[in-house]
């Protein structure tokens, strides 16, 4: 391991150490005691470090977006080989306990391996009149500006954007929290080259000779809205570029459907995290009247426990400064006649800086408690009578960091959240932040955004070329390559390059074999028998072929991200002319429509619907008891699990669930099954179509989502839901040139239902199956699930946010069975827009590619013992942090990956999880276990028995 002396520390330039003339140190807030002492910079020292940092800055910006991250992923290592060594000088720094200094440093982590998870390809946009490419370059050398509260999270959450986007950086930490950003960036200089990154300790004067040097041309700080705006002045004489993350005076809103005893104890850790030093944590509190009293009372019984130990359970105000402003409003309080609920408040006198959490009751409005941000271990208490005058409260400030909204209805948290002022507004949580999620705020709380892929967005300069077409010559062009008549066909495959590809000749003239395995459901075992004669690459049909070779599927679907197949996408479609998100081809349109679609899958969104998924598994859970005892039953597992995804889907898209767990039966999953086998028959027999009578869609489904559509039109001003059809109604538009008519929002309802139920089903049963069949597998995964929800507390609510990254064996039972089994057996067909070179054969532009991933899966060459169920092969893969390098690809890759994964995997979590907790399943054999492909790989037996017994605690 990489030895580094964490008790001296100096100034980074250019790679090297560098002291200085003059020191100061900071104050442990949690003893009072000086610390080490820390460089002060010169001008001189920032004038090198920038030069150092424009030097160094063509060669990184050269190296690729992969290789930049490669770089991160393994700085990522290395950090983490010297956590314990962070810990105890974090500790030290900042005063706070083993818990909060823990979990700062474990959390940093993320953001050294986020960028990883993205690429910033070009855009490009096409019409009648010109091609315009959007790419991105980096600005040059940006400076990070750190606050004080989390010094180590918030460094490296600027540092790792920067460098991922070929920018140098150049860190200044807060003088009173120094030491853990210098040892950081002193640890880079083992991975980066010199002048990449660079840090320095100062006073005051600091920040304002980087915000105002030429040189410069990003500037990222966090810190007070005062502090901002001078910064932002500053920033104005070389119009940089500029993130801020200002102060938020942050609001909760607590409705009176709230678990009282449930809640004030979440309200209370978030309150108190850090002594209140948080920037997303809440500043007032807006309590409905009807529950004011209790939840006031309720809260302060939880603080009171808190303060016991102020140490481990609040930690010290971070700054002798911060614990005088404190003091000062404490005073304010008492002199203005404020109630404290609590049994301590104020200043604790003592060695460090400490001060009890303190509730205030009902200040007046016009108090600066309630009128600003207060930055520590102090909550105003305010009563409300109506949700208007809630949000009203809320609103009243000139600040928008933050908000937080507390209720049992998902639906009404959705309409106030749309209504207030605030970057970031969480639901029936403390807030968290995500590398993953854009960071920002309204109003007066800042500038810009960090985290995700907006945050990498801000560190680049956006290039647009735009160049002219001749419009009529491209299409006269493009017609003449694509519409080749019929009577030419044979002609053509006759003489096509592919004729050179391995396959049986049949293939090569006619679609007909290809057709036929369709129609049975069998085409992954066609293509799997035709790889296993010939090879990697395979023609199925004229004009398509599949490969089955891991490099080449993962250049097709992930590295260069070939378009979707029209002569596939093109048929699946209720209407040739109006395609749905799965079948767009054209990129630019697809851009369209899943930027009006994936609002619907973010994050958030999904994590929101935890209460709506947990209402249907309860029932189901409930029926698995009814029909359960202490003795093995046989039950049809395929029919429950199938049952279930089509309630969760029901509830979740249409606001309602279809009961048919409840109910024991529904027409609706086996017209779902007839819908896929005929969307699979029309990709490959489009002329069917023009059958007289012959519907293009099932009836059943049809009817069902069309009624479900025109009755939410109907009710539409006055409808209080926010499910998914709520949303593509309210997008929906019939006026002449709309993008997204009534026909739409019915088709893409169809998918939804269809995707949203089907797949995820067969993916929950098949790992249920295979944990089945393995006893040692399934013996860890209990045990895993009785470790992070004891069998002892079985009123514990399965909680995705909770336990979701830290349940790794289940993730890897869930990866290894879509390894296995993956829902697209023969992978996404691409196509070719060019003549490629497949394997050493020449693969004419128009040809449809089958990026064959279920046969990359089982490829002993790329997965040893491939037909094993191994889930403890995935630790490995998770612990390298390598999980985007494998060839896995069961929701696709690059721009067509699924945009419902995120909800699948949340529902497959919740829904294994809660069988395990309260049910053994054990293997019945001699069942028929042949699958089918009709869109998603699925059992093609109608059931699936299981014994299932009750377990005994």
């Amino acid at each position: 391991m990489t030895e580094i002396d964490f008790t001296k520390f100096f100034n980074i330039v250019g790679g090297a150490l560098r002291s200085s003339d003059k020191f100061y140190s900071g104050t442990n807030a949690a003893t009072g005691e000086s610390l080490w002492d820390a460089p002060i910079a010169t001008e001189k020292d920032v004038d090198d470090a920038v030069a150092t940092a424009q030097k160094a800055f063509p060669a990184w910006a050269a190296k690729t977006y992969k290789q930049r991250t490669e770089l991160l992923e393994k700085f990522h290592d290395l950090y983490l080989a010297h956590a314990h060594q962070f810990i105890e000088l974090l500790k030290a720094e900042t005063g706070r306990g083993d818990q909060v200094t823990t979990i700062e440093v474990h959390w940093a982590a993320n953001w050294l391996k986020y960028p990883s998870k993205y690429e910033i390809p070009e855009k490009r946009q096409e019409d009648e009149e010109k091609v315009s490419v959007t790419s991105y370059e980096p600005l040059g050398v940006a400076a990070a500006i750190c606050p004080w509260n989390f010094p180590l999270m918030l460094a490296i959450s600027k540092i790792a954007p920067a460098l991922a986007t070929g920018n140098c950086v150049i860190v200044k930490p807060s003088p009173f929290t120094p030491y853990s950003a210098l040892k950081l960036v002193e640890l880079a200089q083992h991975v980066f080259p010199p002048g990449v990154v660079q840090v320095f300790g100062g006073d005051d004067q600091l920040g304002p000779q980087l915000v105002r040097h030429p040189g410069i041309q990003k500037i990222s700080f966090t810190g007070s809205t005062i502090a901002g705006k001078k910064v932002m002045e500053a920033c104005a004489g070389t119009v940089k570029r500029l993130t801020l993350e200002l102060a938020g005076n942050n609001a909760s809103i607590i409705l009176p459907d709230v678990d009282v005893e449930k809640t004030a104890p979440l309200v209370a850790a978030g309150l108190w995290f850090n002594a209140g030093q948080v920037c997303l944590a809440s500043r007032r509190l807006y309590i409905h009247e009807s529950i004011y009293k209790q939840f006031v009372d309720a809260l302060t019984k939880a603080t009171n426990s808190n303060a016991e130990d102020l140490v481990a359970n609040v930690g010290p105000v971070q700054n002798q400064m911060q614990l005088e402003k404190l003091r000062m409003l404490f005073h304010e309080m008492s002199n203005r006649g404020c109630r404290f609920t609590t049994e301590k408040s104020g200043v604790k006198e003592g060695p460090g800086f400490f001060a009890y959490p303190t509730i205030v009751d009902n200040p007046p409005s016009d108090s600066s408690i309630v009128k600003d941000e207060q930055f520590g271990p102090i909550i105003p208490c305010i009563a409300f009578s109506d949700v208007e005058e809630a949000i009203r409260l809320a609103n009243d400030s000139e600040s928008g960091l933050a908000a937080s909204i507390w209720t049992n209805q998902p639906d009404v948290a959705e309409r106030i959240a749309r209504r207030l002022e605030a970057g970031n507004i969480f639901i029936n949580g403390p807030p968290k932040p995500d590398p993953f999620v854009a960071f920002g705020g309204y109003k007066q709380s800042g500038i810009g955004a960090e985290n995700g892929l907006e945050g990498l967005l801000s560190y680049y300069w956006s290039s647009i070329q735009d160049s002219l077409t001749p419009t009529r010559v491209t299409l006269a062009g493009l017609f003449a390559v694509f519409v080749i008549p019929r009577l030419l066909g044979l002609l053509k495959a006759l003489f096509s390059p592919l004729q050179r590809v391995p396959g049986p000749f049949l293939n090569k003239v006619t679609s007909w074999p290809f057709t036929i395995s369709v129609l049975n459901g069998a085409s992954h075992r066609f293509t799997d028998d035709l790889h296993k004669r010939y090879g990697p690459i395979v023609a199925l049909a004229p004009d398509m072929i599949s490969v089955s070779d891991d490099a080449e599927v993962k250049k097709i679907i992930q590295t260069q991200d070939w378009h979707k197949s029209e002569a596939v996408y093109g048929n699946f479609r209720q209407d040739p002319e109006r395609p749905t998100l799965i079948a767009f081809t054209d990129k630019s349109s697809y851009g369209v429509r899943k930027r009006m679609i994936s609002s619907m899958f973010g994050i958030r969104y999904i994590r929101s619907m935890q209460p709506l998924m947990l209402d249907c598994i309860n029932v189901a859970i409930e029926k698995l008891e009814k029909q359960c005892s202490d003795k093995p039953v046989e039950i049809d597992m395929q029919n429950l699990i199938q049952s279930l995804a089509v309630d969760i889907i029901g509830i979740t898209t249409f606001g309602q669930s279809f009961n048919v767990v409840q109910n024991g039966s529904h027409p609706l999953p086996d017209q779902i099954k007839k819908a896929l086998k005929l969307a699979g028959l029309l990709m490959l027999v489009p002329w069917i179509r023009h059958i007289p009578f012959l519907p293009a869609r099932d009836p059943y489904v049809d009817k069902f989502t069309s009624d479900a559509v025109e009755n939410r039109r109907a009710i539409l001003k006055t409808s209080n839901k926010q499910d998914l059809l709520q949303k593509l109604v309210e997008a929906g538009d019939d006026s002449e040139g709309s993008i997204f008519r009534r026909s739409d929002i019915q088709d893409e309802a169809i998918i939804l239902l269809t995707a949203g139920s089907e797949t995820t089903a067969n993916a929950e049963l098949f790992t249920l199956i295979m944990l089945t069949k393995n006893k040692d597998k399934m013996a860890k995964l209990v045990a895993e699930v009785d470790q992070w929800y004891p069998p002892s507390d079985l009123e514990k609510v399965v909680d995705c946010e909770y336990s979701f990254l830290g349940m790794t064996y289940l993730q890897a039972c869930i990866d290894e069975t879509m390894r296995l089994v993956p829902g697209q057996a023969t992978g996404s067909p691409r196509e070719c827009l060019k003549d490629e070179k497949i394997l050493g054969y020449t693969i004419p532009k128009g040809t449809t590619v089958f990026p064959s991933t279920q046969n990359v899966h089982m490829d002993e060459k790329v997965w040893p013992n491939a037909t094993e169920f191994l889930p403890e092969r995935w630790l490995d893969i998770y612990e390298s942090g390598k999980t985007n390098e494998v060839a896995f690809w069961p929701f696709s890759a690059g721009s067509r990956v699924c945009i419902g994964k995120h909800f699948a995997l949340q529902e497959m979590h919740m829904t294994l999880v809660s069988l395990f907790r309260r049910f053994e399943f054990e293997y019945i054999p001699q069942q028929d276990e042949t699958t089918v492909f009709r869109v998603a790989q699925q059992l093609q037996a109608h059931r699936y028995m299981i014994k299932v017994k009750r377990r005994s605690f």
